[in-house]
């Protein structure tokens, strides 16, 4: 959990989209499965935790903090994981530096699991053992908004980045998994065969519009092809195919 809060850290910190790249790529080729897919799946939006909400947040942080306090506070980080991460109360019995065996999956696969009960004492335990960084990076994971400056294709490119492989060929195949996106992982450094799909129309990314040169002309066989202006506005994108059954989808 420890070397996923200083990974966001580093990267909310980090304007450069270069170097927001490079730090990914070295934490997706440093940490282990399934840590690293896990990371992947929150800076792409790939979590949800259905009985962990900011309503609960709000509920646990009210049992610790005066309430008037904790607004005044809020009002003036604009943060909600931000704002509870700095003015959570550490019990005096907590020991130190007892997070270390606190990993991601462990903390994913048990809110995933908690009831509705359940949930805010594993939250606020979590909260007890982290330190700040630590803290703000779990409720950050609970909520879902990240912030940090990452969008889903600079995630995949830096998945792209672990082996031979092209941004476009990843979103080719990203809607066929779910995480903890092992055999992406494995695929992408070259050490496991392509993931595939039984998806008749699968996902394609869309091509980006150029505008024909005179030198396109003559290597096309132009009546074989149709050509439209391009105008600024939502791309749709319209796949057809067949299943097993031999029925257009």
């Amino acid at each position: 959990m420890q070397r996923f809060a200083s990974l966001l850290d580093r990267l909310s910190h980090e304007p450069r989209r270069g170097a927001k790249l490079t730090l990914l790529a070295d934490h997706f080729a440093r940490v282990p499965d399934p840590d690293r897919g896990l990371a992947l799946a929150a800076l792409t939006g790939g979590l949800r935790f259905r009985n962990a909400k900011p309503a609960m947040l709000r509920a646990l942080v009210a049992e610790r903090v005066d309430p008037y306090l904790f607004e005044l506070s809020y009002d003036f980080v604009g943060d909600l994981s931000e704002t509870i991460a700095l003015i959570w109360p550490i019990p005096e019995d907590a020991p130190p530096g007892e997070a270390g065996d606190l990993s991601l999956s462990m903390v994913v696969e048990r809110l995933e699991t908690a009831g509705r009960n359940e949930a805010p004492g594993l939250v606020a335990g979590w909260l007890d053992r982290l330190d700040e960084t630590g803290r703000w990076a779990l409720l950050k994971l609970v909520t879902g908004g990240l912030r940090v400056g990452v969008s889903a294709r600079l995630a995949k490119t830096a998945v792209a980045a672990l082996g031979p492989r092209d941004p476009d060929e990843i979103e080719e195949v990203w809607h066929a998994l779910k995480p903890p996106y092992e055999a992406l992982f494995a695929w992408a450094e070259g050490t496991g065969p392509r993931p595939e799909t039984d998806d008749p129309a699968p996902f394609r990314p869309a091509m980006l519009a150029h505008p024909l040169e005179e030198r396109d002309r003559e290597a096309l066989a132009l009546p074989d092809f149709a050509a439209e202006w391009k105008w600024d506005g939502i791309r749709v994108q319209a796949v057809s195919g067949q299943d097993r059954a031999g029925r257009r989808v």
